[in-house]
C-alpha cells in the first residue's frame, strides 16, 4: 500500500469514528469499469449514483466513489438511481493480485448527493450475495453522516447508537442494526453483490380495523385471527383496496359492529400528511352509503380513518386530523349507518391515498403598480403549479396581454408556497434559472422566508427588504451574501415572459417553541398598559396605503411621517399625500373606542376594493388569547351608511387587529359590504375593551 493509500484509509478510519466522513463532495464520475452512460434523447436523466462503499480488514482494498482510480485489478459496479426501484452494487476482486479481499472492516451502500436529490428516501437491503451465495443479513437502516450522502450501514463497527436521522422504508427503527452481516461471511471475498431497493417514502400495511358488536370477530392487523384479511402495500400516494372475509369463521358472518376503521400501520411515519379519501365500501359485495371521514392518527404513528367509531364524542381539534380536500366540515367519527353492519361475511373498502400538495406562485407587481399578482391564479389561471415534495419546478408568465404587450419593470416579485409554512415546513426554495424574454438572466443568492408564518417566498425583486430577516433560511445554511434583489432593475425590465425555475429542498421541520403563558406579574403589568389602535388600509389595484403599526418602513415608529397619511408610493420613490386625516385611539382603560379615517378630496382616487382593511393595535394577542381582555361589539360604519357588524377579531399575530378585509390571509368580515368610502367621507371603527385595569 502506498503513502496515499495509507493517508486515504486513516482519513476513513477517523471519519467513522468521528461520525463524519471524508469522502469528496466532488460529483465528479469514478472511473469505474463499466462507467454510466451519458442520458440520450429518452433517457431518463439519473438522479443519483448508488455506490458500495467497502473496506477490506487491511484497508488494502477500498472503494469510496470519491474520484480516486480503483485498485489494480478490481472491478466496481454502481448503479444510475432514476428513481423508486430496485438496484444492484458491488465489487469483484478477482482481478487482483491476491484474487480476492480479505475480511471486511467497513461497507455500506452510498447514494452520491442523495440528501439533496433523494431527500428522505430509504433503502432497503433485499440480499447480499459474497462469491456468488446469499448470506444473512439483519434489517438495517438509511441515513447520512454529512447531510450529503445518502448511506445504509452494512458493517460499521465505529456506530454505536442509532443516529438522530436514522430512518427505515417500514417506518420502524427499533429493530435496525448498523452491523447486519456476519463478520466471517467475509473472510475471503473475491465478489460481493448488493441487490436494494429504493423507495421514496416505504412500503406499509393498509388493512381494516374491526370487532363485531360482541367482539367475537375481530381484526387488528395480525395474523392471529380467524377472520381471512385482504391487505394493501402501500408505497406512496394511489388507490388501493383492503377487506376482511368473515365466512371461514365459526359463524360464518360478523354480526354488527362495535368498531371499524381503516388503517395504515405507520402511516404518520412514512406519509406524513397524506390524507384518506374513501372510494367505495362493499359488504356482501354491494356498495353502502357513506358520509365524510376524517384522517387522523391517535399515536402519531398509524394513520386512520374511522368508519364507526362511537367512542369519538367529537372530531378531535389535534394537529394530525385533515381532511384530502382540506375541507373538515361536516366530518364524522361514524360514516355509515351501523344496520349496514347487520350481517357481514365480506366487507371492502376502496380508498385512494392522497398526496400533501401545495401551490407554488409568482406574486409581483409590475413597475407602473398596474399589473400584480399576489396569490395563486391570479394575473394568470396558469400562475399556480402544484408541488407535491422536493423537486424542480417552473413558473412561467406571459404579459403579452397587457397594454404595450410587455410590463416595464418590477416594483416586487418573489416566488411564492401559497401554505408552505404549514404543509412543508422547513422546506427551501432555491431559485437556480430566470428567464426574462427567453434569455436566462445573471442571478445573486436568494433566499427563503417568510412575512406572515404561512406563505413561503424567496424574493427576486423586494427593496423594502434592507436587513436579512430572522426567519430567513437556506439550503447549504450559509446566509453570506444572500439579497432580496437577486437581478438588476435592468435585468427585470421589459418583461414579456419571465419563466422561473426554482428547487424547492427539503428541509427539517422546525421545532415549535412551546408558548409559555403569561404570569400573574406579566398579566398585571400588560393590562396597565395604554394601547393604540389605528385603521390601516391598503387599495386595490393602484395600492393606496396607510400599513400597520408595526411595520418598519411607514409604520408609526419609522423615520418619517408617511403614518400620518393615506399615500401613494410613485415609481421615482416620491409619496403622494392623498389627503386624509386619521383619529386614532388611545386606549387607558375598559370602555368604547373609535378609529376614524376621513378621505380628502382626492378619496382613493379610482380605487373600490382593498386588499386589507382593518385596525392594528398594540394590544398583545396573549392577552386576548388567554382569555384576560376581550374586545367585543365591533362594527364599522361608512359615512352615512348604516353601522355593519362582523368584524373578526384576529390573534393570529403577535399584536390584535381588528379585520374587515384581508386578502392576503383569507380573512373576510362576514356580512360586511366594503367599499372604498368616497371622497371627504368619515369611516368609523368602534370596539369595546374589556378586562384592562381600571
Amino acid at each position: 500500500m502506498n503513502c496515499t493509500k495509507k493517508f486515504l484509509a486513516l482519513l476513513m478510519v477517523l471519519a467513522m469514528a468521528l461520525g463524519m466522513t471524508a469522502v469528496a463532495e466532488s460529483p465528479v464520475a469514478s472511473p469505474v469499469a463499466s462507467p454510466v452512460a451519458s442520458p440520450v434523447a429518452g433517457e431518463v436523466e439519473p438522479l443519483s449514483t448508488a455506490f458500495l462503499m467497502y473496506a477490506d480488514a487491511n484497508w488494502k482494498y477500498q472503494w469510496w466513489h470519491d474520484g480516486s482510480e480503483p485498485a489494480e485489478g478490481m472491478k466496481v459496479t454502481e448503479a444510475a438511481i432514476t428513481g423508486e426501484g430496485s438496484y444492484t452494487v458491488g465489487l469483484d476482486f478477482t482481478g487482483t493480485p491476491e484474487g480476492a479481499a480479505s475480511g471486511i472492516a467497513f461497507a455500506a451502500i452510498g447514494l452520491e448527493n442523495g440528501e439533496k436529490a433523494l431527500p428522505g428516501w430509504k433503502i432497503r437491503v433485499d440480499e447480499i450475495r459474497v462469491n456468488g451465495q446469499p448470506i444473512e443479513v439483519k434489517k438495517g437502516y438509511t441515513s447520512s453522516d454529512d447531510g450529503i450522502i445518502t448511506r445504509s450501514n452494512i458493517y460499521n463497527e465505529w456506530v454505536s447508537e442509532l443516529p438522530a436521522d436514522a430512518r427505515s422504508w417500514d417506518g420502524v427503527t427499533e429493530d435496525a442494526n448498523w452491523i447486519t452481516v456476519d463478520k466471517a461471511a467475509f473472510e475471503r471475498v473475491e465478489n460481493v453483490e448488493v441487490d436494494f431497493t429504493l423507495f421514496r417514502y416505504g412500503a406499509d400495511m393498509a388493512y381494516i380495523m374491526f370487532a363485531d358488536s360482541s367482539w367475537t370477530s375481530q381484526y387488528w392487523g395480525t395474523d392471529d385471527s380467524a377472520v381471512k384479511a385482504t391487505n394493501a402495500t402501500v408505497t406512496g400516494a394511489g388507490d388501493y383496496t383492503v377487506g376482511l372475509d368473515f365466512t371461514a369463521t365459526e359463524a360464518g358472518a360478523a354480526s354488527g359492529t362495535a368498531f371499524t376503521a381503516l388503517g395504515i400501520k405507520h402511516g404518520e411515519k412514512l406519509f406524513p400528511g397524506m390524507s384518506i379519501k374513501l372510494n367505495d365500501i362493499r359488504i356482501n359485495g354491494e356498495s353502502v352509503a357513506f358520509t365524510k371521514g376524517y384522517t387522523s392518527s391517535d399515536d402519531g404513528v398509524e394513520t386512520r380513518m374511522n368508519i364507526m367509531n362511537e367512542w369519538v364524542a367529537e372530531v378531535p381539534t389535534d394537529a394530525s386530523v385533515r381532511s384530502y380536500d382540506k375541507d373538515l366540515t361536516g366530518v364524522s367519527p361514524v360514516i355509515v349507518d351501523k344496520a349496514a353492519f347487520e350481517s357481514v361475511k365480506t366487507y371492502e373498502i376502496d380508498f385512494t391515498l392522497v398526496p400533501k400538495t401545495d401551490t407554488a406562485f409568482l406574486m409581483f407587481a409590475d413597475s407602473n403598480w398596474a399589473t400584480s399578482a399576489w396569490n395563486p391564479g391570479e394575473f394568470a389561471e396558469g400562475n399556480a403549479v402544484t408541488v407535491d415534495g422536493p423537486g424542480t419546478y417552473t413558473l412561467s408568465l406571459d404579459f403579452s396581454g397587457v397594454k404595450d404587450g410587455e410590463i416595464p419593470g418590477v416594483a416586487f416579485m418573489a416566488v411564492g408556497i401559497a401554505n408552505g409554512e404549514a404543509t412543508f415546513p422547513g422546506y427551501f426554495i432555491d431559485i437556480t434559472e430566470v428567464k426574462v424574454n427567453g434569455e436566462a438572466i445573471e442571478l445573486g443568492k436568494d433566499f427563503t422566508t417568510t412575512d406572515d408564518g404561512i406563505v413561503t417566498r424567496s424574493n427576486i425583486w423586494n427593496e423594502w427588504v434592507t436587513d436579512i430577516p430572522a426567519e430567513a433560511r437556506v439550503a447549504d445554511g450559509d446566509l453570506e451574501g444572500v439579497t432580496a434583489k437577486i437581478a438588476t432593475a435592468e435585468a427585470l425590465s421589459g418583461i414579456k415572459t419571465i419563466d422561473v425555475t426554482f428547487d424547492y429542498i427539503y428541509g427539517v421541520p422546525p421545532v415549535a417553541e412551546t408558548e409559555q403563558p403569561l404570569t400573574e406579574d406579566e398579566v398585571k403589568e400588560l393590562i396597565s398598559k395604554t394601547y393604540g389602535a389605528y385603521i390601516a388600509v391598503q387599495s386595490d389595484p393602484n395600492y393606496i396605503f396607510r400599513n400597520d403599526w408595526e411595520e418598519p418602513s411607514y409604520g408609526r415608529d419609522a423615520d418619517n411621517d408617511v403614518f400620518t397619511k393615506l399615500a401613494k408610493t410613485n415609481n421615482d420613490g416620491t409619496i403622494t399625500d392623498y389627503g386624509a386625516t386619521f383619529e386614532d385611539a388611545v386606549i387607558s382603560g375598559n370602555g368604547t373606542y373609535t378609529c376614524s379615517m376621513t378621505t380628502g378630496d382626492m378619496g382613493f382616487g379610482e380605487d373600490t376594493a382593498f386588499h386589507f382593511f382593518r385596525v392594528s393595535t398594540d394590544i398583545p394577542s396573549k392577552l386576548v388569547k388567554e382569555g384576560y381582555v376581550t374586545i367585543s361589539d365591533v362594527t364599522i360604519k361608512i359615512g352615512e351608511g348604516k353601522t355593519q357588524s362582523g368584524v373578526v377579531v384576529d390573534t393570529s399575530g403577535d399584536w390584535v387587529k381588528l379585520i374587515v378585509e384581508d386578502n392576503y390571509n383569507n380573512i373576510k368580515a362576514d356580512g360586511v359590504v366594503l367599499t372604498a368610502p368616497a371622497p371627504n367621507t368619515t369611516t368609523v371603527i368602534t370596539f369595546t375593551v374589556s378586562g384592562l385595569a381600571e
